[in-house]
């Protein structure tokens, strides 16, 4: 677009602002966009609708974050600018921590006024954060402008209705652009349709995309690093769902043999959710069975949980004493132990000592279970606990939480739903999801124990 003639100068510099989107990162915010931001800088200024999904780590918040800056600049004064994400603490942490970065970082003085979740120019010029709430539709549906940006980040939990909802302040204006961006955990829902409609321009990047992987070393801070990838490969395999989600940027397969989601774990990161049952304190602990594998204590709190400790090793006595303190530690709770094999020894341990004893349960996994016409096992039903439990709960962000999505389960020839066993997912180089079980038993069905008419879910 060429300059007009007698052009006002800030309007040409608008005009430059448009067209060069690199120019304005680097004059402006004083950073260079990498091969795939400044593509969807390029995919903004020429598309209506540009659809991005991506690995974790590459950096596409914090490039939209500074796209909304320069939409901002590039198409005032009557320029708008919403955002939305699954949760408000994602829009004031993540978006607009990242704006407000850029804001303060700007090489010239930018103006307005800068609030937490509004960059407030004028009436009619401004950016702001909008909670992803279906019973307030009207943030969405009463903004109108001439000049609109629509942004949703983390974009594959975002609820269908708000999707509707904003495309009503889409109908109308003269320069229109939606913009989805995240990481792709389901194959379902508006942001997987989107890479199928042909109005969308679609971006791909996937963590070999990125500067840090492609040299092997760190070029650029905070993206995504070889050393990692190579630790999810490692650890999940090749063809697992988790690496083709979080390193490839790949939509999951999620055939039907598998029991929990990515989505599911991810959406309960650090989610907004109500708490619930707090009362309800219980620690479980699965034992290492082999040398190769980890001893796991994971806490849960109604419908809250973390993890509590990862050890390697199989000591007896090490990993007992571990579970006395944390009974010390925490008076209300109860533990639940795996009993097969090296737990036997461990659960015995514990029994004999009478200021924790009673706060300590037996679960035999291979048992019978509360439903014995539906589940094969304890191991299974538990397991299936987890996945509905999931539904309202807020899991502490931890990396062994996205074992959950690794055992498969297939239907035997009884009819009843059966869990893949630690041994046959070893087959296959999956490694025991210690963290998983030491969830699930903390809804588990216990079978040792001084009360075993205890509520168990």
């Amino acid at each position: 677009m060429q300059a007009q003639e007698n052009e006002a100068p800030e309007e040409s510099l608008r005009r430059r602002f448009q067209t060069d989107p690199a120019f304005f990162h680097r004059e402006v915010l004083g950073y260079e966009p990498w091969g795939k931001q400044l593509e969807i800088s390029e995919s903004i200024r020429d598309h209506r609708n540009t659809a991005i999904r991506s690995n974790n780590g590459s950096g596409k918040t914090y490039h939209m974050a500074r796209e909304a800056l320069r939409f901002l600049y590039a198409y005032g004064p009557d320029a708008v600018v919403i955002n939305t994400a699954p949760t408000f603490a994602q829009i004031e942490n993540q978006f607009w921590r990242n704006l407000r970065d850029a804001y303060g970082r700007a090489k010239v003085p930018l103006g307005g006024k800068l609030f937490k979740t509004k960059l407030d120019i004028s009436e009619t010029w401004f950016a702001l954060g909008i909670a992803n709430d279906e019973n307030n539709m009207e943030a969405f549906q009463g903004w109108h402008a001439k000049k609109i940006l629509v942004i949703f980040d983390e974009a594959s939990g975002i609820s269908p209705k708000i999707y509707e909802a904003a495309l009503g302040a889409l109908a109308g204006g003269e320069t229109v652009r939606f913009v989805l961006i995240g990481n792709p955990t389901q194959n379902s829902g508006p942001f997987y349709d989107a890479f199928k409609d042909p109005t969308f321009n679609k971006i791909h990047i996937s963590a070999f995309d990125t500067p840090n992987v492609q040299a092997k070393t760190q070029v650029l801070p905070g993206l995504v690093t070889w050393d990692w990838v190579e630790e999810v490969r490692k650890k999940y395999g090749e063809e697992s769902d988790i690496y083709r989600v979080r390193v490839l940027g790949q939509f999951p397969r999620q055939a039907t043999d598998t029991l929990i989601s990515i989505d599911a774990i991810e959406t309960a990161f650090g989610a907004d959710r109500e708490l619930q049952a707090q009362d309800d304190h219980r620690i479980g602990l699965d034992p290492a069975r082999f040398g190769d594998d980890d001893t796991a204590f994971v806490e849960r709190k109604g419908n809250t949980a973390r993890v509590l400790e990862v050890l390697n090793g199989n000591n007896t006595m090490v990993v007992s004493g571990k579970a006395a303190r944390y009974l010390r530690q925490y008076p209300k709770a109860t533990l639940w132990i795996d009993v097969i094999g090296l737990g036997a020894g461990i659960f015995d341990r514990l029994r004999e000592q009478p200021d924790i004893a009673g706060r300590v349960f037996g679960v035999n996994v291979a048992g019978k279970p509360r439903n014995e016409a539906e589940h094969q096992n304890i191991r299974v039903e538990s397991w299936v606990n987890v996945r509905d439990w999931l539904r309202d709960a807020i899991l502490e962000k931890h990396e062994a939480f996205y074992e959950l999505a690794q055992p498969k389960y297939k239907i035997a020839s009884n009819g009843k739903l059966q869990l893949e066993s630690k041994d046959d997912m070893k087959k296959r180089g999956v490694p025991s999801p210690n963290v998983g079980d030491a969830l699930a038993l903390t809804l588990s069905k216990p079978t040792e124990g001084s009360n075993l008419g205890i509520t168990w879910i």
